[in-house]
């Protein structure tokens, strides 16, 4: 049986722009960050962030993607 994934999801805005995260983590394994959304940028599907020991540390990361993305 597969391991149970565990999901979180962040919304927010930065300087007018939507940003949406989420991060995954199997059950006895790494955190990940499954998706960015980020402004009018297309979606980023498991972007490569590397691996993290929590939702929110992938969550984290996410965010400082994304709000890089938009300040270029």
């Amino acid at each position: 049986m597969p391991p149970e994934i565990k999901r979180d999801s962040l919304n927010t805005s930065y300087y007018g722009q939507d940003i949406h995260v989420e991060a995954w983590q199997p059950e006895g394994g790494l955190a990940f960050v499954h998706l960015i959304a980020a402004g009018d940028f297309p979606e980023l599907k498991n972007p490569d962030l590397g691996n993290h020991a929590t939702l929110g540390e992938a969550l984290e990361a996410g965010l400082s993607f994304a709000t890089s993305m938009l300040d270029y």
